[in-house]
């Protein structure tokens, strides 16, 4: 960025803006109607500014996890990257090991069905219903199989007023 909003940061003349359409680099197919542009009419160095870019993100996130068909790698990495998560902590988090994520991302091997609807109900958790990182975590701790076989525990559930809860069983 210039030290001057006007200035251009490569050769120092003025730069001028004006509104353009472009195309939006973290998702192919995409272009942005109407932005500001300022451009040297020197050098041709360009900067591009983007309003409201977090709004932007999650109206992008949600309408790309609504679209039929499996996610291509262009969108994993655009979605990954809304969850603000590095491709390691993002394999880790769907159970998925760091080379099958690259590998989804640069289109050398198509995402599974399961890791698929994963991907798309994380976004959804996070992006649609607001749930932190924190949150979004625990639910894949939860879901991630256990270390050590462990003995099922049966789960009692008690109606009360219309209403189930969880309750302990007690011995007879």
């Amino acid at each position: 960025m210039s030290a001057h909003p006007d200035i251009c940061f490569n050769c120092g003349h003025k730069m001028r803006t004006r509104r353009e359409n472009v195309p939006f680099l973290g998702l192919p197919g995409v272009v942005l109607v109407g932005v500001p542009v300022k451009r040297c009419p020197s050098c041709g160095e360009h900067e591009v500014a983007i309003p409201n870019i977090d709004e932007l993100h999650r109206v992008l996130a949600l309408r790309v996890i609504e679209e039929n068909g499996r996610l291509t790698g262009a969108e994993i990495k655009f979605l990954r990257t809304v969850l603000d998560y590095t491709s390691a902590e993002f394999a880790r988090l769907i159970g998925a090991s760091p080379v099958t994520v690259s590998r989804w991302e640069h289109g050398a091997q198509p995402i599974g069905h399961y890791a698929d609807a994963l991907v798309r109900a994380l976004v959804l958790l996070r992006v649609g219903a607001g749930l932190g990182r924190e949150q979004i975590e625990k639910l894949a701790r939860a879901a991630a199989p256990a270390r050590r076989a462990r003995a099922a525990r049966p789960i009692a559930m008690r109606s009360a007023a219309n209403k189930w809860k969880p309750t302990e069983l007690r011995a007879a």
